[in-house]
Protein backbone atom coordinates (compact mmCIF):
# COMPACT_ATOMS: atom_id res chain seq x y z
CA UNK A 1 0.00 0.00 0.00
CA UNK A 2 1.11 3.70 -0.95
CA UNK A 3 0.99 6.55 1.60
CA UNK A 4 -1.90 8.89 0.97
CA UNK A 5 0.77 11.64 1.09
CA UNK A 6 4.43 11.97 0.88
CA UNK A 7 7.50 14.52 1.31
CA UNK A 8 10.05 15.14 -1.05
CA UNK A 9 12.77 17.90 -0.90
CA UNK A 10 10.08 19.34 1.67
CA UNK A 11 7.19 19.42 -0.81
CA UNK A 12 4.30 17.47 0.13
CA UNK A 13 2.52 15.51 -2.54
CA UNK A 14 -1.00 13.86 -2.42
CA UNK A 15 -1.71 10.72 -3.67
CA UNK A 16 -4.13 10.65 -6.54
CA UNK A 17 -3.83 6.92 -7.88
CA UNK A 18 -1.79 3.84 -9.09
CA UNK A 19 -1.22 2.51 -12.37
CA UNK A 20 -3.10 -0.19 -14.23
CA UNK A 21 -0.95 -2.51 -13.19
CA UNK A 22 -0.37 -1.25 -9.36
CA UNK A 23 3.48 -1.16 -9.44
CA UNK A 24 3.72 2.58 -9.28
CA UNK A 25 1.79 5.15 -7.46
CA UNK A 26 1.02 8.74 -8.82
CA UNK A 27 1.23 11.78 -6.44
CA UNK A 28 0.13 15.43 -7.06
CA UNK A 29 1.47 18.62 -5.72
CA UNK A 30 -0.32 21.00 -8.47
CA UNK A 31 3.13 22.21 -10.54
CA UNK A 32 4.04 18.61 -10.53
CA UNK A 33 3.33 14.78 -10.58
CA UNK A 34 5.10 12.07 -8.42
CA UNK A 35 5.53 8.70 -9.98
CA UNK A 36 6.38 6.49 -6.82
CA UNK A 37 7.57 3.03 -6.61
CA UNK A 38 10.26 -0.23 -6.58
CA UNK A 39 13.80 1.09 -7.90
CA UNK A 40 14.11 -1.03 -10.89
CA UNK A 41 10.12 -0.63 -11.93
CA UNK A 42 11.46 3.52 -11.46
CA UNK A 43 14.39 3.25 -13.76
CA UNK A 44 12.76 1.79 -16.67
CA UNK A 45 9.59 3.61 -16.25
CA UNK A 46 12.65 6.49 -16.57
CA UNK A 47 14.68 5.17 -19.55
CA UNK A 48 11.32 4.46 -21.54
CA UNK A 49 10.08 8.37 -20.93
CA UNK A 50 13.88 9.16 -22.05
CA UNK A 51 13.04 6.88 -25.57
CA UNK A 52 9.61 8.83 -26.09
CA UNK A 53 11.46 12.02 -25.23
CA UNK A 54 14.92 11.15 -28.22
CA UNK A 55 12.12 10.42 -30.87
CA UNK A 56 9.70 14.17 -30.42
CA UNK A 57 7.06 12.68 -28.12
CA UNK A 58 5.22 15.74 -26.60
CA UNK A 59 6.06 14.19 -23.02
CA UNK A 60 6.13 16.13 -19.82
CA UNK A 61 9.79 17.01 -18.91
CA UNK A 62 11.54 15.30 -16.10
CA UNK A 63 12.57 17.44 -13.52
CA UNK A 64 14.03 15.38 -10.46
CA UNK A 65 14.38 12.07 -9.41
CA UNK A 66 15.82 10.00 -5.66
CA UNK A 67 14.29 7.91 -3.37
CA UNK A 68 12.34 8.38 -0.05
CA UNK A 69 10.57 5.97 2.48
CA UNK A 70 7.84 5.15 -0.15
CA UNK A 71 10.37 4.39 -2.77
CA UNK A 72 11.87 5.43 -5.53
CA UNK A 73 10.67 8.52 -7.39
CA UNK A 74 10.97 10.77 -10.38
CA UNK A 75 9.20 14.01 -11.05
CA UNK A 76 7.02 15.28 -14.30
CA UNK A 77 6.31 19.06 -14.70
CA UNK A 78 2.44 19.02 -14.70
CA UNK A 79 0.98 19.26 -18.48
CA UNK A 80 -1.52 21.60 -17.19
CA UNK A 81 -5.01 22.27 -15.47
CA UNK A 82 -7.30 21.07 -18.17
CA UNK A 83 -6.83 18.34 -20.74
CA UNK A 84 -8.92 18.43 -24.12
CA UNK A 85 -11.41 16.41 -22.82
CA UNK A 86 -12.22 19.26 -20.24
CA UNK A 87 -11.79 22.34 -22.41
CA UNK A 88 -14.20 20.70 -25.08
CA UNK A 89 -17.21 20.22 -22.44
CA UNK A 90 -16.19 24.22 -21.99
CA UNK A 91 -16.67 24.67 -25.50
CA UNK A 92 -19.93 22.71 -25.75
CA UNK A 93 -21.33 24.40 -22.81
CA UNK A 94 -19.86 28.50 -24.34
CA UNK A 95 -21.03 27.73 -27.87
CA UNK A 96 -22.73 24.43 -28.82
CA UNK A 97 -19.71 22.65 -30.65
CA UNK A 98 -15.84 22.83 -30.49
CA UNK A 99 -14.55 25.97 -31.70
CA UNK A 100 -12.42 25.80 -34.67
CA UNK A 101 -9.33 27.52 -32.52
CA UNK A 102 -9.17 24.78 -30.04
CA UNK A 103 -9.62 21.81 -32.37
CA UNK A 104 -6.86 23.43 -34.32
CA UNK A 105 -4.75 23.49 -31.01
CA UNK A 106 -5.78 19.66 -30.68
CA UNK A 107 -4.81 18.51 -34.34
CA UNK A 108 -1.41 19.94 -33.64
CA UNK A 109 -1.12 18.23 -30.66
CA UNK A 110 -1.62 14.86 -32.40
CA UNK A 111 0.36 15.93 -35.36
CA UNK A 112 3.54 16.11 -33.18
CA UNK A 113 2.32 12.96 -31.51
CA UNK A 114 1.99 11.33 -35.09
CA UNK A 115 5.35 12.26 -36.41
CA UNK A 116 6.99 10.85 -33.23
CA UNK A 117 5.69 7.66 -33.98
CA UNK A 118 7.10 7.27 -37.38
CA UNK A 119 10.59 8.00 -36.35
CA UNK A 120 9.89 5.50 -33.63
CA UNK A 121 8.90 2.66 -36.17
CA UNK A 122 10.85 -0.95 -35.80
CA UNK A 123 11.02 -3.73 -38.40
CA UNK A 124 9.09 -6.40 -36.10
CA UNK A 125 6.38 -7.42 -37.50
CA UNK A 126 4.83 -9.40 -34.83
CA UNK A 127 1.61 -8.16 -33.09
CA UNK A 128 1.22 -10.69 -30.52
CA UNK A 129 1.72 -7.55 -27.81
CA UNK A 130 -0.67 -6.01 -29.40
CA UNK A 131 -3.07 -8.20 -29.96
CA UNK A 132 -2.90 -9.37 -26.14
CA UNK A 133 -3.64 -5.64 -25.50
CA UNK A 134 -6.97 -5.50 -27.28
CA UNK A 135 -7.83 -8.31 -25.58
CA UNK A 136 -10.55 -9.76 -28.74
CA UNK A 137 -10.36 -13.21 -26.44
CA UNK A 138 -11.44 -11.26 -23.31
CA UNK A 139 -14.74 -10.25 -25.13
CA UNK A 140 -15.20 -13.26 -26.16
CA UNK A 141 -15.61 -14.04 -22.70
CA UNK A 142 -18.19 -11.91 -21.81
CA UNK A 143 -20.15 -12.52 -25.38
CA UNK A 144 -19.03 -16.35 -25.92
CA UNK A 145 -22.62 -16.42 -28.81
CA UNK A 146 -20.22 -14.25 -31.10
CA UNK A 147 -16.97 -15.69 -30.41
CA UNK A 148 -16.24 -16.61 -34.29
CA UNK A 149 -17.50 -13.62 -35.94
CA UNK A 150 -15.19 -11.43 -33.25
CA UNK A 151 -12.56 -13.59 -33.81
CA UNK A 152 -12.65 -13.81 -37.67
CA UNK A 153 -13.11 -10.19 -38.20
CA UNK A 154 -9.83 -9.41 -35.75
CA UNK A 155 -7.80 -11.57 -37.40
CA UNK A 156 -8.72 -9.90 -40.57
CA UNK A 157 -8.09 -6.68 -38.77
CA UNK A 158 -4.67 -7.40 -37.69
CA UNK A 159 -3.79 -8.66 -41.23
CA UNK A 160 -4.81 -5.60 -43.27
CA UNK A 161 -3.34 -3.42 -41.10
CA UNK A 162 0.48 -5.09 -41.58
CA UNK A 163 0.60 -2.75 -44.11
CA UNK A 164 0.98 0.27 -41.74
CA UNK A 165 4.58 -0.37 -39.32
CA UNK A 166 4.70 -1.46 -35.90
CA UNK A 167 5.31 2.06 -33.92
CA UNK A 168 5.53 2.73 -30.04
CA UNK A 169 2.04 3.19 -29.17
CA UNK A 170 0.40 5.03 -26.42
CA UNK A 171 -2.49 2.63 -25.86
CA UNK A 172 -5.55 4.72 -24.53
CA UNK A 173 -4.67 7.88 -26.88
CA UNK A 174 -7.78 10.42 -26.53
CA UNK A 175 -8.98 13.75 -25.33
CA UNK A 176 -8.77 12.89 -21.95
CA UNK A 177 -4.80 12.48 -21.89
CA UNK A 178 -3.98 14.91 -23.98
CA UNK A 179 -3.25 18.62 -23.04
CA UNK A 180 -2.56 21.49 -25.41
CA UNK A 181 1.27 21.00 -24.45
CA UNK A 182 1.56 17.15 -25.06
CA UNK A 183 0.50 13.73 -23.51
CA UNK A 184 -0.18 11.68 -20.70
CA UNK A 185 -0.62 7.88 -19.60
CA UNK A 186 1.95 6.07 -21.37
CA UNK A 187 1.70 3.32 -18.74
CA UNK A 188 1.05 0.53 -20.97
CA UNK A 189 3.28 1.26 -23.76
CA UNK A 190 3.96 -1.20 -26.40
CA UNK A 191 4.44 -1.81 -30.13
CA UNK A 192 1.47 -1.56 -32.55
CA UNK A 193 0.25 -0.68 -36.01
CA UNK A 194 0.85 3.66 -37.27
CA UNK A 195 -2.67 4.51 -36.98
CA UNK A 196 -4.18 2.82 -33.85
CA UNK A 197 -3.56 5.65 -31.75
CA UNK A 198 -4.76 8.14 -34.16
CA UNK A 199 -7.97 6.68 -35.14
CA UNK A 200 -8.64 6.06 -31.48
CA UNK A 201 -8.22 9.48 -30.35
CA UNK A 202 -11.27 10.75 -32.57
CA UNK A 203 -12.80 7.19 -32.55
CA UNK A 204 -13.28 6.63 -28.66
CA UNK A 205 -15.92 9.25 -27.45
CA UNK A 206 -18.49 7.01 -29.56
CA UNK A 207 -18.42 4.39 -27.08
CA UNK A 208 -19.71 6.88 -24.36
CA UNK A 209 -23.28 7.96 -24.30
CA UNK A 210 -24.90 11.27 -25.16
CA UNK A 211 -27.70 10.84 -22.66
CA UNK A 212 -27.65 10.83 -18.88
CA UNK A 213 -28.17 7.75 -16.63
CA UNK A 214 -24.71 5.82 -17.24
CA UNK A 215 -21.90 5.95 -14.87
CA UNK A 216 -19.82 7.84 -18.08
CA UNK A 217 -21.55 9.94 -20.69
CA UNK A 218 -19.83 11.69 -23.87
CA UNK A 219 -18.56 15.32 -22.69
CA UNK A 220 -18.75 16.81 -26.17
CA UNK A 221 -18.73 15.82 -29.92
CA UNK A 222 -16.55 16.69 -33.01
CA UNK A 223 -18.80 17.69 -36.16
CA UNK A 224 -18.66 15.83 -38.95
CA UNK A 225 -16.03 18.74 -40.42
CA UNK A 226 -13.65 18.47 -37.87
CA UNK A 227 -13.48 14.34 -38.28
CA UNK A 228 -12.96 14.98 -42.00
CA UNK A 229 -10.11 17.83 -41.20
CA UNK A 230 -8.57 15.29 -38.71
CA UNK A 231 -8.24 12.57 -41.37
CA UNK A 232 -7.05 15.02 -44.10
CA UNK A 233 -4.17 15.69 -41.89
CA UNK A 234 -3.63 12.45 -40.75
CA UNK A 235 -3.30 11.16 -44.66
CA UNK A 236 -1.25 13.97 -45.88
CA UNK A 237 1.11 12.48 -43.13
CA UNK A 238 1.43 8.99 -44.55
CA UNK A 239 1.35 9.99 -48.03
CA UNK A 240 4.43 12.08 -46.73
CA UNK A 241 6.06 8.56 -45.22
CA UNK A 242 5.11 6.66 -48.30
CA UNK A 243 2.45 4.90 -46.50
CA UNK A 244 -1.27 4.21 -47.34
CA UNK A 245 -3.87 6.70 -46.52
CA UNK A 246 -5.05 5.73 -42.41
CA UNK A 247 -8.58 6.74 -43.63
CA UNK A 248 -8.61 3.84 -46.21
CA UNK A 249 -8.27 1.46 -43.11
CA UNK A 250 -10.05 3.90 -40.56
CA UNK A 251 -12.72 0.80 -40.25
CA UNK A 252 -10.49 -1.87 -38.73
CA UNK A 253 -8.81 0.19 -36.44
CA UNK A 254 -12.10 1.12 -35.22
CA UNK A 255 -13.11 -2.26 -34.55
CA UNK A 256 -9.80 -3.02 -32.42
CA UNK A 257 -10.85 -0.34 -30.48
CA UNK A 258 -14.20 -1.14 -30.25
CA UNK A 259 -13.35 -4.30 -28.43
CA UNK A 260 -10.98 -2.36 -26.46
CA UNK A 261 -13.29 -0.20 -25.01
CA UNK A 262 -16.38 -2.76 -24.93
CA UNK A 263 -14.03 -5.18 -22.74
CA UNK A 264 -13.97 -5.34 -19.16
CA UNK A 265 -16.26 -2.72 -17.65
CA UNK A 266 -17.89 -4.80 -15.26
CA UNK A 267 -17.85 -2.46 -12.55
CA UNK A 268 -19.75 0.29 -15.07
CA UNK A 269 -22.92 -2.00 -15.16
CA UNK A 270 -24.41 0.62 -17.06
CA UNK A 271 -22.38 1.81 -19.85
CA UNK A 272 -21.37 -2.10 -20.07
CA UNK A 273 -24.13 -3.09 -21.09
CA UNK A 274 -24.57 0.22 -23.48
CA UNK A 275 -21.11 -0.73 -24.95
CA UNK A 276 -22.21 -4.24 -25.18
CA UNK A 277 -25.42 -3.32 -27.26
CA UNK A 278 -23.34 -0.58 -29.30
CA UNK A 279 -21.05 -3.25 -30.48
CA UNK A 280 -23.27 -5.69 -31.34
CA UNK A 281 -25.30 -3.35 -33.56
CA UNK A 282 -21.64 -2.22 -35.21
CA UNK A 283 -19.63 -5.61 -36.16
CA UNK A 284 -21.90 -8.37 -35.08
CA UNK A 285 -25.27 -8.30 -37.08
Amino acid sequence: MFPNNIDINGTQFTFVKQSRRGEVAIYTSGSLYARVGEKKVIEDKIALHKKFESFGFPVSPIVGQGAITAGSYYLEESLGEKCFSFLFQDDMKKFGMISPELFEKFLGVTEVFARAQLRSAISDKSTDSFSGLIGPKDLVKELPKFEEKILRRFDDAILELKVFPLVLTQGDFNPHNLFPIGVIDFEETYYGPFGYDLVTNIFSNNYFPETPGYEYIRLSSFTDEQKNLYYTCLDKICIQAGLPRVSAYREHFEFLRAIWLAKENHKLPKLQQWRYELFKKSYLQ
